[in-house]
């Protein structure tokens, strides 16, 4: 479960994703994109009430809030250099928020980390074969 937040901000990091808090009519709304697993989660006041994943850059869901249908839409735009949130009911926006990134995450930068990555994954795990291989008698 998340605990609760009270202060309206944004959170993101690559580990831990995009956190980002609001209150509407006295609730708590958190709205979770996590990095890795693509999962998008929204609480309201604690309870889990989206819990799905979506692999487009900003996502809509509507949520039902004392009475209101609210939709929250956020995610990343401008070539993942900003973040944003907008909750609106009936078209009319009621929280909206953004922040841009300290640093542009370029494609480039991006692919050569997760190469990077991917070979030393690959190395890391030839040698633990190779030693197990020895350990066993087996090679």
């Amino acid at each position: 479960m998340f605990n609760s937040i009270d202060r309206d901000d944004i959170s993101f990091s690559i580990r831990n994703g995009l956190y980002m808090p609001f209150m509407y009519k006295g609730h708590q709304i958190v709205a979770h994109n996590a990095s890795w697993s693509f999962r998008e989660k929204i609480w309201v006041d604690d309870e889990l009430v989206v819990n799905q994943i979506g692999m487009s850059m900003a996502s809509t869901h509507v949520l039902h809030v004392e009475g209101d249908e609210l939709a929250v839409t956020f995610g990343s735009r401008d070539r993942m250099r900003e973040i944003f949130l907008t909750a609106s009911v009936d078209k009319e926006v009621v929280h909206e928020v953004s922040h841009r990134l300290g640093k542009e995450l370029k494609p480039t930068t991006l692919i050569m980390y997760i190469v990077g990555c991917g070979l030393a994954g690959m190395a890391v795990g030839y040698a633990a074969g190779y030693l197990v291989g020895l350990l066993t008698g087996g090679a």
